[in-house]
């Protein structure tokens, strides 16, 4: 019996972890997969259950097998199996009857999401297509992510970089890792690694959320905050290091804008010769920072322009209303804890914040992301080995010639919605028809009427459009709404590449696609046949990857495509080992210093971080009254997103989907370990057994996320979030020009501001 090996990775890809895999073919038949080597670094080797049971997606009974047309009312389930002519021939006589009556922008494509991978099949096929055909709605947030994104945002405004490409690895250097709003032990698997390595090496691992999850078991202390209210911990910590002195005065003075004056008038920071201004104490006068003896670090002062404080000044007086005493009320840890966490913080050099997304998905996020970066400049943590504030998420350094594929010479080009600086604004525009209305829809590979946001919402949008197609392995319950459902290839019967870091790796096709399923580059190659495009496919696979790798970029400067389908994972032209973020003092700020305090951020009141009750905060939302209790949906190792939910090796390690509930809410509601429930609010209910947990704070309730609609008696969790268009889960700063012009920084989705009352069923 002949074994073949190929090389792909994990399908499971939204833990961002892209974990190489080796593929073992016998007979054509997946046997098994294993992890792979990354040349010279065999630390990087990694899998988790997920990946290994990766080949069980392939061979799933319930895979879509062959195209499906609608033949009830959407949603319902009916379906008649069609041939891929009709399917195809069906599609591109309404492509072209809606360009005749409506124009070429009614069309919008949404392909791929952080879940599916490759680069050409996950998202540029789709993207050659729609700029080839003129299509629209697309939302000026250019980034393809609809939440999380208030993390990279923070790093944006405060150190000018939205990615922050700390090496997970970095923390072994570190003496204390705090762990905010994250679950690596579950949700990050290969980064908790290097985390236990750290604690193997004396580090202290701090872990910062509502749930005693995984990593919390790990971990010397928990802080059990109540949730959304990072910013107030943060705060009171910052409180703590600068009233005891306990900050790095030479770090703050030489890379903040500790220093700078801050005009009472305005907010802004006083300038002179076109520089920012400090108080210089020798010349007991205003001077531009870089012609001063000695600045000032502390106090208010009368220039020329009028009064003036430092911006340190400003935010120690901002930090001064955060008393550990007032914290504890806000947070409900005890004053004493936070006094010796900040401490315990400050003087553990080096010391890393590692934030993760679970602390961006309410309303105000960035304000507690801003302050957890604060942190970590005050106390000299940002540019050493075993400190920063980084995002979970590495962006690569790597870059391709991306335009090269997605936007070929003489094509139209897409056009984007007006006015749509969010994923929010874009779906209100669509819902609302304006500035033109989408007729024709394509989604691939995403299941956002199970993870964005609850279904009355989708199914208003899509009511209007006379044609949803969806292409994904499953009926889901995103493709139950489609008009045509269309089988897409897996990962390993195509092939493809991706970028993980500092590595390009190829995804090797393993075996033919089964049943009738095709490759997005096969099904969008016909469709431009069919509708008088096919000009612009005429490439195979291995010749997209060739555009890709001729970007000129240094980082790839010398790999070809030969080169890469010999070596399967090569290591880009970049530093070894990486570079520190911000090690030498550089920062692609304004004002090329660390920005805790923000200037352009005045106008929103939000110069300087604080805590603000969330959306639906059980103190403040006028629904509190109704719902008293929180609704988390933290994400599980059984699932990402939305995948591998049904797979039967993850539902065997894991427990039915359940309602976690504290003991002492519950006798409130005569509820018992075991007992159906009923969770609702005014958007949606679920129904569901109840878990008594001791792991969940008294006022909130936790349904793990990812599990399929199936899986519940009732309804669904996600149906009790907010609609994908509700303008009022906006956050105004995220709107702003700085923000809506990175692709890695946008409004998002707040999966976790939501207010939930828990019945007897």
């Amino acid at each position: 019996m002949t074994e073949k090996v190929f090389y792909n990775t994990c399908p499971a890809a939204g833990c961002h972890q892209l974990c190489a895999l080796k593929v073992h073919v016998e007979e054509g038949r997946i046997r098994k997969v294993e992890s792979a080597d990354y040349p010279g670094d065999p630390a990087a080797r990694s899998v988790c259950l997920k990946g290994l049971a990766a080949p069980r997606l392939v061979y799933h009974s319930d895979r879509l097998k062959y195209p499906l047309k609608r033949i009830g009312e959407r949603g319902e389930g009916k379906w008649q199996r069609i041939s891929w002519d009709e399917a195809l021939d069906t599609i591109a006589a309404k492509l072209l009857e809606v360009k005749e009556k409506y124009g070429s922008q009614s069309v919008k494509i949404m392909a791929a999401s952080s879940s599916h991978v490759g680069v050409l099949m996950g998202r540029l096929m789709a993207a050659r297509f729609a700029n080839a055909w003129g299509a629209g709605g697309v939302f000026e947030a250019k980034s393809h992510w609809l939440a999380d994104m208030r993390v990279p945002a923070a790093s944006l405004l405060t150190l000018g970089d939205s990615g922050q490409t700390h090496r997970p690895r970095d923390v072994v250097h570190s003496k204390m890792i705090i762990v905010w709003g994250g679950n690596p032990a579950e949700t990050h698997i290969p980064n908790m690694r290097f985390i236990l390595d750290a604690k193997d090496q004396g580090a202290k691992l701090v872990v910062i959320g509502p749930l005693f999850d995984a990593t919390a078991a790990k971990a010397d202390r928990w802080i059990a905050i109540r949730p959304a209210t990072d910013a107030a911990l943060a705060m009171a910590m910052i409180h703590v290091i600068i009233r005891e002195g306990l900050y790095d005065r030479d770090y703050v003075m030489q890379h903040t804008v500790a220093p700078f004056l801050v005009s009472e008038k305005d907010g802004r920071f006083l300038r002179q010769d076109g520089k920012p201004a400090v108080w210089d104490e020798t010349a007991q006068e205003s001077r531009p920072f870089d012609a001063a003896a000695l600045p000032a670090l502390q106090g208010t002062f009368n220039t020329g322009g009028g009064a003036c404080k430092t911006a340190f000044h400003l935010l120690t007086e901002k930090a001064a209303y955060y008393t550990p005493e007032r914290a504890e009320e806000i947070i409900g840890v005890p004053a004493e804890e936070i006094r010796s966490l900040a401490r315990e913080y400050a003087a553990a050099k080096p010391a890393t914040i590692r934030m993760y997304y679970g602390v961006s998905r309410t309303l105000n996020s960035t304000l507690s992301c801003r302050a957890m970066i604060i942190l970590a400049a005050l106390t000299g943590n940002i540019g050493v080995p075993g400190g920063g504030a980084p995002v979970p998420q590495v962006f690569s350094p790597i870059v391709l010639d991306e335009q090269a594929v997605a936007n070929p010479p003489g094509a139209p080009g897409v056009q984007v919605l007006p006015g749509t600086p969010s994923s929010m604004r874009g779906w209100a525009a669509i819902r609302e028809g304006k500035p033109y209305p989408i007729k024709v829809f394509f989604n691939a590979y995403r299941n956002d009427l199970q993870c964005d946001g609850h279904l009355e919402g989708y199914r208003e949008i899509f009511a209007p459009m006379e044609l949803v197609v969806v292409s994904d392995i499953f009926m889901t319950r995103t493709a139950r709404y489609a008009d045509i459902v269309l089988p897409d290839a897996t990962i390993y019967e195509r092939d493809d590449m991706v970028v993980n870091g500092d590595y390009l790796q190829l995804l090797e096709k393993a075996i033919e696609p089964l049943h009738e399923a095709r490759t997005a580059l096969d099904v969008w190659s016909a469709l431009a046949e069919r509708v008088g495009l096919g000009e612009y496919f005429r490439h195979t696979p291995q010749d997209y990857m060739r555009m890709l790798l001729a970007s000129g970029h240094p980082s790839v400067d010398g790999i070809t495509f030969e080169r890469l389908e010999a070596e399967k994972i090569v290591r880009g032209n970049l530093p070894s080992p990486p570079e520190i973020p911000f090690a030498r003092g550089n920062f692609p700020t304004p004002s090329g210093r660390i920005e805790f305090y923000n200037e352009s951020l005045v106008e929103f009141g939000e110069e300087l971080p604080f805590h603000r009750e969330t959306l639906e905060s059980p103190r403040r939302s006028p629904l509190a009254g109704r719902y008293p209790l929180i609704f988390l949906s933290a994400k599980v190792r059984a699932t990402m997103h939305s995948i591998m939910a049904n797979v039967d090796w993850m539902q065997e390690v894991s427990e039915e989907p359940l309602l976690h509930i504290n003991p002492a809410d519950a006798q409130k509601r005569a509820v018992a370990d075991g007992d159906w429930v009923v969770a609702f609010n005014d958007r949606g209910r679920v129904k569901l057994k109840a878990r008594l947990s001791e792991a969940v704070p008294p006022g909130t309730v936790n349904v793990p996320h990812g599990w399929w609609p199936e899986r519940f008696a009732e309804g669904h969790y996600s149906d009790l979030l907010h609609r994908i268009d509700d303008l009022t889960t906006i956050d105004p700063v995220l709107e702003s020009e700085t923000v809506v012009g990175d692709s890695r920084a946008c409004s998002g989705l707040i999966h976790f501001d939501c207010l939930a009352e828990v019945v007897k069923a």
